[in-house]
């Protein structure tokens, strides 16, 4: 045998192993596995003492589970004597040697039967050598996700590619959300690219991507995690990558043409940059991922890296959060379908925690965290609630990456710290002298109060998960407030008047943020209280609009131009990617930081006052629904309506008051129509009431209280107060079906008035376009409401 293949192995074609090579003193067993473990051929020499032989055996059922895992694994049997091999494989079929598995000792030339096993192990060879198979280990490995469930969930199932912009004359100050995004296929096609996001933007997750899909398609390519290489590129480390990452010869696999190098984790160093350099040389494409810190610290003049496109990872838009919140749901489910209300549920839930992409930014990351801990997590001995905890279960997991023991003493300790440190950040920014906050002496005087071991406050400050830096910045806006807020609820000696005065000033965005977390963390009906007198006192002059004929008859003109029928020939998913299209990166327009006196009193203070408010206590009545008595959670939703109506009623002024208005803008412009100026302010108006209903029904959206909602709306049974009662039964409603039927057709007949009947329409072919529901309801509802119903497209299943 060893004869037989001396040519291959004189090639470096091959190189054998077997147990004669064992050491005296080494342990059989194991060092036969070891070697197995290293091997691509495993030749067994079949006779009937092998047969006879238990370890052989053991031998033989151990190489065909390395063989069958995915390893690109062969198992030769080699008959040298007549015996029962047949029976030995049973229903194994692999292919014998020498031809057709005559034994070797039955051929009259022996060297013929040994040249057909060496033609027989020299073709295994040379297909192993040219097959580039990847390892399945090592996909696998990339493939892992950092999600709890119950099922193994791998990369590609949740992956949503993400909006990439061209970033080579990017402008810092001036971020380009309006530049066309870019695809997939420009990257694969360039010849170098350089792509760099925030923290959690969906770096890795895209390099990895980027990688898998190449590997899939067969391409030359290979991933290097340029945080893990401390030395320049040679061809010893590239054959050491390909191996780890690839079967067969790498002499072979590196003369292949069009060759790709994805790294990851580009530092700011010196031997990055040489590391690139010499890339060039061996790679004819290049893609690299980065953090923006680093690209704009080090890289952004770096002249090696000036024939690089450059992009920037920016954050998901709304149509990208719905697939990837459906891609996450059908993983859930399983076979179960998933409806559009359902989806609009989740999303609403990720909604009312990515407030701000300035808090928590829209990446995959962040939807995904906020879903997996609705799926998995409950709070258990803390006082937070479902929002609260949210927030809790990414601090946490950022800590544990730090190296912080899961133990609750480590996290308490890290806690207090961080409580403390929001608390001191918070007066220091208050007293607004510009100076920086000195974080040296912070610790200092809390090391004289508390004990802290200096190897954790190291921790929390690990360059990659900590979450402060150096200097005693958070690292993200949204632990600042969660912190905050944790400390004002606690201390209340300490808290009692900041909270009043956040109270006061509720329209400010830091007070607006840090209350929210506050409630949360302290479960104060006090703090509640305060909100819901503060908000019914804002604006209070001006009467809840009740949408009756009178208010809504200057809308006349405008309901005479809008369709009868809106409903869509396109398919469910295209009216839904059109709907998300059209929405707002921000939740709430931002009020000012600072606001001197005079304006805080101001009436578009008093506005925002309000919208901030009602976004408080539509908080609370997503998470404290179950905490609150049941008349409590409808004198929230009393005043969330009230106030919001009272928003309405700006802008329904008395026909005399709309006169003065025109006459007034008329002097402004002079060239300016009296019937233009009247069409305009009249369609402000429609808008802006619009408008403030659907804010109004997006705080009570909460399917857990629909019944509080419609004791609220039956109570106050106004016309403004039944369309918000109808949108919110809409929007939670997972498909249409004969309640949502019979309201709309009770409504109907009891409002005769055309605004209210088109605005109850138009609502309602919005959802039909929106959401799949049985054909037969739609037909009914639209006899309801006086429309054909047409036919659609469909895509998707829909």
């Amino acid at each position: 045998m060893e004869k037989s293949l001396s040519f291959l192995k004189q090639e470096g074609l091959l190189y054998e192993w077997f147990d004669q090579k064992i050491l005296p003193g080494e342990n059989i067993s194991a060092k036969i596995k070891e070697e197995m473990d290293k091997a691509n051929i495993f030749a067994f020499l079949i006779s009937p003492d092998f047969i006879d032989s238990q370890e052989c055996r053991k031998e033989w059922e151990y190489a065909y589970q390395l063989c069958t895992t995915g390893r690109a694994g062969f198992r030769i049997p080699i008959v040298i004597r007549a015996c029962p091999w047949l029976d030995m494989l049973k229903s194994d079929a692999v292919k014998a040697l020498p031809k057709d598995g005559k034994p070797v000792a039955l051929y009259e030339d022996q060297d013929t039967a040994w040249l057909e096993v060496y033609q027989g192990i020299k073709t295994v060879v040379n297909t192993i050598r040219n097959c580039f198979a990847p390892r399945e280990e090592f996909i696998n490995e990339l493939e892992r996700t950092e999600f709890i469930s119950q099922q193994h969930i791998k990369l590609q199932q949740l992956f949503i590619f993400p909006r990439l912009t061209n970033d080579t004359e990017w402008d810092i100050d001036q971020p380009p959300y309006s530049s066309a995004s870019v695809k997939e296929r420009e990257i694969r096609n360039a010849t170098y690219t350089l792509i760099h996001g925030e923290e959690k933007s969906g770096k890795t997750a895209l390099a990895r991507h980027l990688y898998l899909s190449l590997v899939e398609e067969g391409k030359a390519v290979l991933l290097v995690d340029l945080k893990e290489r401390r030395d320049g590129l040679n061809e010893n480390f590239l054959r050491q990558t390909y191996q780890t990452q690839f079967h067969g010869e790498f002499s072979l696999w590196s003369q292949q043409r069009d060759k790709t190098l994805v790294v990851e984790n580009m530092t700011e160093s010196p031997r990055a940059i040489r590391f690139i350099e010499q890339a060039k040389e061996a790679f004819e494409k290049i893609i690299i991922t980065t953090s923006s810190d680093t690209f704009y610290s080090y890289f952004r003049d770096e002249s090696s890296l000036a024939d690089f496109q450059v992009l920037r990872i920016e954050t998901l838009t709304r149509e990208q959060q719905e697939q990837l919140i459906r891609k996450r749901l059908e993983l859930l489910e399983g076979q179960q379908p998933i409806t559009d209300g359902r989806v609009d549920q989740e999303e609403n839930a990720v909604n009312s925690v990515i407030i701000s992409n300035k808090l928590i930014p829209r990446y995959p990351f962040y939807v995904l965290s906020i879903l997996q801990t609705r799926e998995a997590y409950m709070p258990t001995n803390m006082a937070i609630t479902s929002y609260g905890h949210c927030y809790y279960i990414l601090i946490v997991a950022s800590l544990i990456r730090a190296g912080i023991s899961k133990a609750d003493e480590e996290v308490g300790a890290c806690f207090n710290l961080a409580e403390q440190l929001s608390f001191k950040t918070y007066l220091h920014r208050s007293r607004g002298k510009g100076e920086p906050f000195d974080f040296s002496k912070f610790i200092e005087e809390y090391n004289g109060r508390f004990i802290i071991k200096s190897s954790t406050i190291n921790r929390l400050k690990h360059p990659a998960y900590g979450i402060i830096d150096d200097e005693g910045n958070f690292r993200t806006e949204y632990m600042y407030y969660f912190f905050l807020g944790k400390f004002l609820a606690s201390n209340k000696e300490q808290g009692a008047a900041i909270i009043k005065k956040m109270c006061e000033d509720s329209h400010i965005e830091i007070n607006y943020l840090t209350l929210l977390f506050t409630i949360h963390h302290a479960h104060d009906k006090d703090i509640i209280d305060d909100i819901l007198l503060r908000t019914m006192c804002t604006l209070d002059t001006i009467a809840p609009a009740t949408l009756d004929r009178e208010e809504t008859k200057m809308f006349g003109n405008i309901i005479e131009e809008l369709p009868k029928n809106i409903l869509s020939t396109s398919s469910v998913q295209e009216e839904r990617r059109k709907v998300r299209a059209r929405l707002p990166e921000e939740e709430l327009p931002q009020a000012e930081e600072q606001i001197s006196q005079p304006e805080a009193t101001s009436i578009a203070n008093e506005v925002y006052r309000i919208l901030k408010n009602n976004k408080i206590m539509g908080q609370i009545l997503k998470n404290h629904y179950g905490a609150i008595e049941r008349t409590k959670v409808e004198d929230i939703i009393s005043v969330i309506t009230s106030s919001g109506l009272r928003l309405v009623n700006l802008t329904l002024q008395e026909q005399e008051d709309i006169g003065q208005l025109i006459l007034y803008i008329r002097e402004k412009h002079p060239t300016w129509s009296i019937p233009r100026i009247r069409k305009m302010v009249e369609s402000l108006s429609f808008i802006w009431t619009v408008g403030n209903i659907e804010l109004i029904v997006r705080e009570i959206n909460v399917p857990e209280i629909r019944g509080a909602v419609e004791a609220v709306v039956k109570r106050e049974s106004t016309p403004a107060y039944d369309l918000i009662g109808y949108f919110s039964q809409l929007d939670n409603a997972e498909e249409l079906r004969e309640k949502e039927r019979s309201t709309l057709k009770g409504l109907w007949e009891t409002h005769e008035d055309v605004f209210i009947q088109r605005l109850l329409s138009l609502r309602t072919q919005i959802y039909m376009n929106t959401h799949k529901s049985h054909w037969k309801t739609e037909r009914q509802i639209c006899s309801v409401i006086g429309i054909r119903r047409v036919p659609r497209l469909t895509s998707g299943g829909d």
